[in-house]
């Protein structure tokens, strides 16, 4: 009689499948972190752009309402110029700030100034604002993914996330086997945490996990918060003492503003590591994570799942600097399609059934991959 698998989700790779069980029974029962990363990793596309997309889109982030010294001309890499004014919405020029220095290839982290200017942008509007911006994006979805929300048409678009079914299992087995389950992103955490709350604990709880992922443990990019009297609140510490913030209450997000305060550290590239010793305080025994900005979080890790987005050919190439400067033997590699034809390959071979035509990009990620997968 065939066994059982823990992880019974199509979607998985064989190698990723059968190792991911075998860590699960090895650390069952002994309380241990499982730290993810949310954008791309628990769900294909980004929240935190999505939300940002959506505000652009309905007037709350026009560009002409935006202070020019979060806005600033900048002068690119290849010597050009781009200005807000000129650019078709903020989201383009959000797009030009992921890589603003001019230091190219040399920069460690090229992407961690677009990631906090995502949310450093959102300063002024409440924090119901923002979790109903994260409401109304997810609503806007319509019929089997991938679905994009037009920000500008014909310019500038983000796809509208929707949740890793291969995922979503793991982590109801990880919460099932008694693992801390924790989320570490870059995106602005009160998005994030919308959908745990109403997207990833409705999934868990269908699959037999009742409590699912408490908001205390979903840390993302956050400003300090200004309450009716002037006072200044840290999001970790809020989600901690006031049950009404944790849980999204409308009426008690409404009472929070958004200050031009970040709040520290910052959860991207090594400040996931800060995230994670200031909120767990000891080294994970698995993390999860899809960009060079996890890459940090991941080596400081016992265990790493690397889900390997094929159309990035310049990640898979970072990571596997990473890769070859641990021990391999330590990272479970499944690749995912996150454009067309989304989702994850039970092999690479599988691209040639997804898609018509295969981009020079996913070829170099398939070379680069190979022997790992």
């Amino acid at each position: 009689m065939k066994k059982a698998h823990l992880l019974a989700a199509p979607g998985w790779t064989d190698a990723a499948r059968a190792r991911l069980e075998r860590l699960l029974l090895k650390g069952a029962g002994q309380n241990r972190a499982a730290v993810f990363d949310f954008d791309n990793t628990i769900v294909c596309g980004d929240i935190g752009e999505a939300t940002l997309g959506w505000l652009v889109r309905e007037g709350a982030l026009a560009g002409e309402r935006l202070p020019q010294a979060l806005c600033p001309p900048l002068v690119l890499p290849d010597g050009g110029r781009f200005d807000l004014a000129g650019a078709a919405d903020a989201t383009a020029y959000y797009e030009a700030f992921l890589a603003p220095t001019m230091h190219g290839a040399k920069d460690p982290a090229p992407l961690a100034n677009g990631y906090i200017w995502a949310t450093e942008v959102m300063r002024g509007m409440t924090v119901l604002e923002v979790a109903q911006a994260t409401r109304d994006v997810m609503a806007h979805a319509q019929g089997e993914p991938p679905c994009k929300l037009e920000v500008t048409p014909g310019k500038t678009s983000y796809p509208i996330p929707f949740f890793y079914p291969p995922i979503v299992e793991l982590i109801a087995a990880l919460i099932q086997h008694r693992f801390q389950v924790w989320i570490v992103s870059a995106s602005n955490v009160w998005s994030v945490r919308w959908m745990v709350l109403n997207g990833l604990n409705p999934l868990l709880k269908k699959l037999g996990v009742r409590a699912g992922v408490p908001p205390e443990r979903v840390v993302g990019v956050s400003l300090l918060l200004a309450d009716r009297h002037g006072g200044l609140h840290k999001d970790s510490v809020l989600v901690k003492a006031n049950p009404g913030y944790a849980n999204l209450d409308e009426k008690v997000l409404k009472s929070y503003r958004l200050t031009h305060l970040l709040q520290y550290p910052a959860p991207t590239y090594s400040g996931k590591i800060g995230a994670i010793w200031d909120h767990i305080g000891a080294r994970p025994y698995l993390c999860a994570g899809d960009s060079p900005g996890d890459l940090p979080m991941l080596t400081f890790s016992e265990h790493r799942l690397w889900i390997a987005r094929l159309e990035k050919a310049d990640y898979q190439k970072t990571a596997l600097q990473k890769i070859r400067q641990t021990d391999p033997k330590d990272w479970i590699i499944q690749p995912t399609l996150a454009k067309k034809a989304p989702g994850f390959l039970t092999e690479p071979q599988e691209v040639r059934q997804r898609l018509k035509e295969i981009s020079p990009a996913i070829s170099a990620s398939a070379r680069l991959l190979r022997g790992l997968i």
